[in-house]
């Protein structure tokens, strides 16, 4: 007689009773696996870290000997292991080579670093890793800025925050910098156009003195022709500028607006508004008319007519000398 299978509905609790301890056991075992690769991982890392710290102290203790030899200058008795005929260093580049396993520069590099930040700061900067162009960066910052970069490096976690640091005060030192060389240069024309302008008032003082003088010891009529004679010069002096200098320079503005399609009226006017300026005060000053505003200046018809009353006595008195 074949025996009676129970109903599927029978089984289901058994299986899924099976299936849970089973996967509990699965789980357990991954469990596991991953709390002995967390440990492995840790004790890898460990002996990493145990790694940075021996090396660090290594190079701290390195430089100890570098700086105690070079100043003893005891490499010199030493013999060099690498020579066959046991010969003695040659040179402290030579000793670093070999001994220290650094280059002599290396070595250099390494000592100044130390002593730019110290022996505390220095062995966590070597830790995190700063690069020799971090340690130029730090060197190139005014002292203040070290102190800071030092007290941040021996608290720091990572190099990032130190580099960050550093490139953060590089840019406000290039800035302060800046800000003093446009200071000093902008102080420096100050002085140069003080300078110039006593230059100026000494010059006249000194031509005022001569012109004074020289008039005194003349007629009072002839003075006076002098003394129009150098007003003349001067009024023509400023004309000059005012049609050579001046309208030179108004011209290229213009000519450069034209290229650039570019015209600024208003500044050209300006430029003229102040002379005219100067113009309007001097004849408020000394209560002087307009001048005609056609025909040559009543100025330049005296100076002409003084020069041609000089040509004829030059002519009269040569005319004398003959007979």
């Amino acid at each position: 007689m074949a025996k009676k299978l129970k109903p599927a509905e029978n089984y289901l609790p058994e299986l899924v009773d099976n299936a849970a301890e089973k996967m509990g056991e699965l789980v357990s075992t991954v469990a596991e696996q991953e709390k002995d690769e967390v440990f492995a991982a840790g004790v890898d890392v460990g002996r990493l870290e145990a790694m940075d710290f021996v090396a660090t102290i290594a190079t701290s203790a390195m430089l100890t000997v570098y700086e105690n030899v070079k100043k003893s200058k005891t490499w010199r008795f030493l013999r060099n292991p690498e020579s066959g005929d046991g010969r003695h260093f040659e040179s402290l580049e030579e000793f670093c080579e070999v001994k220290l396993g650094r280059s002599y520069r290396r070595v250099r590099e390494l000592a100044a670093n130390r002593n730019l930040i110290g022996q505390e700061a220095f062995e966590q900067a070597e830790r995190i890793g700063l690069r020799q162009t971090d340690y130029k960066a730090i060197k190139a910052l005014p002292a203040p800025e070290q102190e800071l970069v030092r007290r941040a490096v021996e608290e720091a976690q990572s190099k990032d925050e130190v580099v960050d640091l550093i490139q953060e005060l590089a840019a406000r030192t290039a800035s302060h910098k800046a800000q003093a060389e446009e200071a000093r240069a902008e102080l420096a024309a100050k002085e140069q156009l003080l300078a110039d302008k006593n230059s100026r008032i000494d010059a006249l003082t000194s031509d005022l003195a001569r012109a004074s003088q020289r008039l005194a010891n003349l007629p009072a009529d002839q003075a006076w022709v002098e003394l129009q004679r150098e007003a003349t010069g001067k009024a023509a002096e400023a004309a000059g500028l005012i049609a050579g200098s001046l309208r030179h320079a108004l011209q290229t503005l213009h000519e450069a607006g034209e290229q650039m399609g570019r015209r600024d009226q208003v500044f050209m006017a300006g430029l003229l508004g102040q002379v005219e300026q100067e113009i309007h005060t001097l004849r408020e000053q000394f209560a002087l008319p307009l001048a005609p505003a056609a025909g040559r200046p009543e100025w330049q018809q005296w100076a002409d007519a003084q020069d041609a009353a000089e040509a004829a006595e030059a002519a009269a008195q040569a005319m004398d000398a003959a007979h």
